[in-house]
């Protein structure tokens, strides 16, 4: 999942236009409600954090993330600022890739897809139970974690596109990879590193440095893309 390729520390700052900014000025702190004439007082509103252009991410879509993140802490209780921070920056160059995302030529995703990738996700976990403890207790819904999927889905078809096709691995870089990392590490266990000729050694490596250079990319066009981008900050998660 490019989901978890692009998991990293903050490192940029926001900007919008003088336009946005007023608009901060009156958002900030302040609580989004959706379909206001349907919504009791007792409803409990959410908190806009952040604008990726023309969307907006809250307080319960970084819960939700959190809660779809096996390697992340329950999200029922108390949340880690930081760990809030560091899901922001996530979301918001997840926002980006799928903004960019539903431009491609079949963009239609079946419920085959979904299902497939639902069921990939709930093997993540420790079990269905563990992830169905999880998504309740933050309240999303099957309908709302298939919208997700779907997204991601869409995120991932990008990179194929965009990135992954367009990478190749020469054989020089699998022998540089495999006498300088891939061997040693072995030799350091006490093993007897299999030929560099052995085609699963030269499949498995090819695979790490293409992923590898697929990062390199995705990070290169998340930088330029954030600089064209209109993202503002409406409140500290």
């Amino acid at each position: 999942m490019l989901q978890r390729l692009i998991h990293r520390k903050a490192r940029y700052r926001f900007r919008g236009s003088l336009a946005r900014s007023v608009l901060c000025c009156t958002l900030l702190g302040c609580l989004m409600v959706v379909n206001l004439s349907r919504v009791s007082a007792q409803q409990v509103v959410d908190q806009i954090l952040t604008q990726v252009n023309d969307e907006m991410i809250t307080r319960t879509d970084l819960l939700w993330s959190i809660a779809l993140d096996p390697e992340a802490p329950g999200p029922a209780g108390p949340v880690d600022s930081d760990l809030l921070r560091r899901k922001l920056e996530v979301m918001i160059d997840e926002r980006l890739i799928a903004q960019e995302a539903v431009r491609l030529p079949g963009a239609e995703v079946t419920r085959d897809e979904i299902d497939k990738e639902r069921a990939a996700l709930i093997k993540r976990f420790k079990n269905e139970a563990q992830f169905r403890e999880r998504v309740g207790s933050v309240g999303l819904t099957p309908q709302k974690i298939d919208e997700i999927i779907r997204e991601r889905i869409l995120i991932d078809r990008f990179a194929d596109f965009r990135f992954r096709s367009f990478v190749l691995v020469t054989e020089p870089e699998i022998k540089r990879y495999y006498e300088e990392t891939y061997a040693p590490a072995l030799r350091a266990r006490g093993q007897v590193p299999p030929p560099v000729d052995n085609e699963t050694v030269r499949n498995g490596i090819a695979a790490i440095l293409k992923q590898e250079k697929v990062n390199q990319e995705i990070e290169r066009w998340l930088t330029s893309a954030r600089q064209r981008a209109d993202i503002v900050q409406l409140a500290e998660p």
